[in-house]
């Protein structure tokens, strides 16, 4: 048997402009790459805080595997916990204000674990309609019902919270969201979950280590980190490592020890990796002259390009999209930018809306004005401007 109908459905996906290549980086993930043997100035990265080339978190990971040697060997249920892990997870529900965390191999299977494990059949799950891929497989992958919502929609979530159709309803959110850049309203959600007994689940994976006071993400940085019920986020972004998390009441985190099949039925993360974050933790709390350059280099990035005409959309992070709207203008730009050293995505469906692709801007708090200036020089000479 072939796979022709797969071919069929590429070509159509080239057609379209919506065919997906992978890019291979030569050299550290720093603000300057290497690609193909070329040197380029990356605007692409999660690596907002510059932490995945930190000597600092290098030597925490070689000195863990020099002790425990680099794969787990097992499952954490198994033989697979070593104490980077327990001391990672403690550090995780240190910084979060809660009673335990977990860790997982990715944020993907963090969320998904959360959400098939906690909730059942006749449950409700809220959730954003641009809430990440993770967020909204894990819904579907329950037994729950689920219904979307706009950010904005605020008579029509509380609508089904007022329901007596449900056992428990659980609002799911981004805090910082990933394509557009800005802020889910969590002092509302909470005022909503409160009114009528919701659970509120937070993913921080763009916010975990850019905001806040010590960092623990947006919702500290709004002073109700206690109200949130479970937080979510990876160690993918601004911790420069690898894995998820969930942090919650210790009751929440024994019963996925027990019954999340995403966290049971695989490897344990790398012990090194596991060294790695617990040292990037404390660089994070302790370092918040990172987070303000990441945050200043945001405010300055949205004031040049929407001086230039650019469409930023309504972003307020370290995510700065450049709105374009057509899938063959917008892989111009990103064709154009790449050819004048300037690494960035072309974001387009399903990813994001039809007549919204963009190109999506990452920042990191490496990033120099110098940088940032000569990317909106060449975005100022070509010839798109924001839909």
């Amino acid at each position: 048997m072939n796979f022709e109908y797969l071919n069929t459905r590429l070509n159509d996906f080239e057609q379209k402009d919506l065919f997906r290549r992978l890019v291979c980086i030569d050299s550290v993930s720093d603000t300057r790459i290497r690609v193909a043997g070329a040197e380029k100035i990356i605007f692409c990265s999660n690596n907002y805080l510059n932490l995945a080339e930190d000597k600092r978190i290098i030597k925490a990971a070689k000195t863990a595997m020099d002790k425990y040697g680099f794969g787990s060997g097992a499952s954490r249920l198994i033989s697979g916990t070593n104490q980077p892990h327990v001391e990672l997870e403690k550090k995780l529900a240190l910084l979060l204000q809660k009673e335990a965390a977990l860790v997982f191999p990715s944020g993907f299977m963090a969320n998904l674990a959360v959400l098939q494990t906690i909730t059942e059949k006749g449950d409700l799950i809220l959730l954003d309609k641009l809430d990440h891929a993770s967020i909204i497989d894990a819904a579907k992958a329950s037994q729950a019902q689920f219904r979307t919502y706009h950010r904005t929609q605020f008579d029509k979530i509380e609508k089904f919270l007022a329901s007596n159709d449900y056992n428990r309803k659980f609002i799911v959110t981004e805090s910082v969201f990933s394509m557009d850049g800005d802020f889910a309203d969590l002092k509302r959600l909470v005022e909503l979950k409160n009114k009528y007994g919701a659970y509120l689940i937070v993913d921080e994976a763009h916010a975990f280590g850019c905001f806040g006071e010590t960092g623990a993400g947006l919702a500290e940085e709004m002073g109700i980190l206690k109200e949130i019920d479970i937080v979510v986020a990876t160690l993918s972004k601004s911790a420069g490592c690898m894995g998820g998390f969930a942090a919650a009441d210790r009751g929440v985190i024994d019963y996925l020890i027990n019954k999340a099949r995403p966290f049971i039925y695989t490897t344990a993360p790398l012990p090194a990796n596991s060294a790695a974050a617990v040292c990037a933790i404390e660089i994070i709390r302790n370092e918040k002259a990172r987070r303000q350059k990441l945050k200043e280099n945001g405010e300055y990035l949205r004031g040049k390009l929407r001086s230039l005409g650019f469409n930023t959309g309504t972003s307020s992070s370290q995510i700065v999209p450049v709105i374009i709207g057509d899938n063959k203008k917008t892989m111009e730009l990103a064709k154009y930018l790449f050819d004048k050293g300037f690494f960035v995505v072309a974001i387009r469906p399903p990813t994001v809306a039809p007549g919204t692709s963009r190109l999506r801007i990452s920042l990191q708090s490496g990033h120099t004005k110098e940088q940032i200036d000569s990317l909106c020089e060449c975005l100022k000479g070509f010839s798109i401007r924001g839909a």
